[in-house]
């Protein structure tokens, strides 16, 4: 062989290794970045970097240059614009799939996209303004360099048609084993699930009115969700005699404290000693998520899955129903809300002026009137010890103002956790056990001014989660599970209630609790009666059924249109589920429907 032959089958093996392993190796690199800095922070390489994650990545990979390789021969100059702007999609799907799990423990799915919005981009921005700066910056960078190494790789040659053929052959076969893998494609592969789960939330907003035989109501009430309004007229006489003050508390469990089960001794301490004297609910769910829909539930006893916007863009919203604090209302109480956040997202402040609260009290409004708090906040609001101060420094007011149901929202267990600079310490290593001592520091605030004012012999107290937190005892984080709900009342027997039951309960529950004989809002019932004859708990994504939890799945519209509620006893099919849902969707806009025709005429 000729020094000449040499060079030229040295030159052609090079390139050869360049394509087949140096072009591959590279661009999974630059998609293992997110993943890489995800194990560095907050996991493990091994755990993230396991098999399933290699090979599944080096096919995508592979799905990725079957397809471009051949668009870079055809048309080396469009492709030089389009690829790396592809890869800078990839790569930022990658890392917002990080930052999802990282901050809020979830990835991609309908409860992400409710959540979407410019007011939440914005949000975003503002929170992590700097980090997807320079990530951008990483994937622009990077995906000009691969671009520059695939012109480099596939420009026309005698051996680039079969290098081509090659590749092809490969995309096709790694399309075919990703498919056949795509259930660990779904948790490997952040883009694979993106598109999946944007398919599916795209045909859960499909609307179109469908029928719901009497056969089927009958089954629904069999099970206690048929809605049913509370009847006023029961309270013509009645007069109340109990305050109550609803303590919610962002992403808590019940396992956080000790008469939960909690293994991190004097996590609480103050809701500790208050659980002594209250009867805690072990077997709540949260049934819909995030914070706005599970306030909406509680208060009203429905189910809403509403993005952010909805409420400020259809206002008239839940105004046909009478929830819970239009039952009070009824009665003569004070109705005041506080939050430290701005309630305005979301349309909180909204929803609770239309269902009767005198005021809602949110962050702009503190904020003038201590202005020294701006100092200390967080990206979401002011500390939550400061709103316990500021919530107490009005109950001298109420006080004169009695019955009154207060609302108070603390926030500081919310991803990624703060701490108030005057909460006690903790623990230095864990910022999320130190955020839930600081909320219960806060909570604490509140309780003792209850006590030293003596308004605990007539109020009645409420501890509630909005949604679950980060489950230490079982390593996990799952978006619809066990949440606090504890009350004080000292007409109450302190113990424990293991009755499932789940968000829409609560505003019945705490009526019975106060003495006033409403026991159902339209499907919620109270835990201390009328749902101990309803044990199966339905909500949008999953079922309770003999005190089994079943997570949900998909079924598409149209199929959901083509089958019927059956009888509920052992399980329930995901068609089902949907047309219950579907059914009670229809019901309430059918109420606002009403009412509005009944104030225009």
């Amino acid at each position: 062989m000729s020094v000449q032959q040499f060079n030229s089958f040295s030159q052609k093996f090079i390139f050869f290794i360049f394509r087949f392993i140096g072009l591959p190796l590279f661009l999974w690199a630059f998609l293992s970045l997110p993943a890489l800095y995800y194990a560095a922070y907050f996991s493990k390489l091994w755990k993230v970097f396991d098999n399933a994650y290699v090979n599944l990545n080096f096919n995508f990979v592979f799905v990725i240059l079957g397809v471009f390789a051949p668009v870079y021969y055809f048309f080396n100059k469009s492709s030089r614009i389009v690829f790396p702007l592809i890869l800078l999609l990839l790569f930022l799907i990658r890392f917002f799939d990080v930052g999802l799990k990282s901050t809020f423990q979830i990835s991609f799915s309908p409860i992400v996209f409710r959540s979407t919005s410019i007011d939440s981009f914005f949000i975003a921005l503002d929170l992590f303004g700097k980090e997807l700066t320079l990530v951008v910056l990483v994937g622009i960078l990077c995906g000009i360099v691969i671009s520059y190494l695939m012109g480099m790789g596939f420009r026309k040659t005698r051996t680039s048609l079969i290098t081509l053929a090659i590749f092809l052959l490969l995309s096709v076969r790694s399309s075919y084993i990703l498919y056949n893998e795509r259930y660990y494609a779904f948790e490997k592969l952040p883009s694979y699930l993106l598109a999946k789960e944007l398919f599916e939330y795209q045909d859960s907003l499909k609307q179109k009115h469908i029928t719901i035989s009497q056969a089927e109501i009958g089954n629904l009430k069999k099970i206690g969700i048929t809605p049913k309004p509370p009847d006023l007229s029961k309270l013509n006489n009645y007069t109340p005699t109990k305050n109550v003050v609803i303590l919610y508390l962002e992403s808590f469990n019940t396992n956080y404290t000790k008469k939960g089960g909690s293994n991190f001794e004097n996590l609480t301490p103050n809701i500790d000693l208050l659980l002594e004297k209250s009867v805690l609910f072990t077997s709540y769910f949260n049934a819909v998520s995030p914070t706005h829909n599970s306030i909406y539930s509680s208060l009203c006893g429905i189910f809403p899955e509403l993005n952010d916007n909805f409420v400020r863009e259809n206002p008239d919203y839940t105004k046909g129903l009478i929830c819970f604090s239009d039952v009070l209302y009824s009665l003569g109480y004070t109705q005041n809300f506080y939050f430290g956040h701005g309630s305005w997202y979301g349309g909180i402040t909204l929803f609770l002026k239309n269902h009767n609260y005198n005021s809602v009290t949110e962050l702009s409004d503190i904020e003038r009137e201590n202005p020294a708090w701006k100092n200390v906040k967080h990206e979401w609001g002011i500390q939550d010890t400061d709103l316990s101060r500021y919530v107490t420094g009005k109950l001298e007011e109420l006080v004169n103002k009695q019955p009154f149901n207060i609302g108070i929202f603390f926030i500081n267990t919310h991803p990624p956790y703060y701490i108030a600079p005057d909460c006690p310490g903790y623990s230095e290593g864990n910022k999320h056990l130190q955020a839930i001592h600081c909320v219960d520091h806060a909570v604490g605030i509140v309780l003792k001014n209850l006590v030293n004012r003596r308004l605990m012999d007539n109020t009645v107290v409420v501890l509630v989660g909005d949604s679950p937190g980060h489950d230490h005892e079982n390593g996990q984080f799952l978006s619809y599970n066990k949440v606090m709900l504890a009350i004080y009342s000292p007409d109450l027997n302190p113990g424990i209630n293991k009755t499932f039951s789940y968000t829409p309960d609560l505003g019945p529950t705490m009526l019975e609790v106060m003495g006033i004989p409403v026991k159902q809002i339209q499907s919620g019932h109270s835990i201390f009666s009328s749902r101990k004859n309803f044990t199966t708990l339905i909500a949008p994504e999953f079922t309770v059924i003999d005190g089994k939890y079943n997570k949900g799945g998909r079924c598409s519209f149209e199929d959901m249109e083509e089958k019927t509620i059956n009888f509920i006893k052992g399980n329930v099919t995901d068609c089902e589920r949907r047309r219950i849902f579907q059914y009670l969707e229809q019901w309430l806009n059918d109420k606002d429907t009403e009412r509005t025709l009944t104030m225009n005429e």
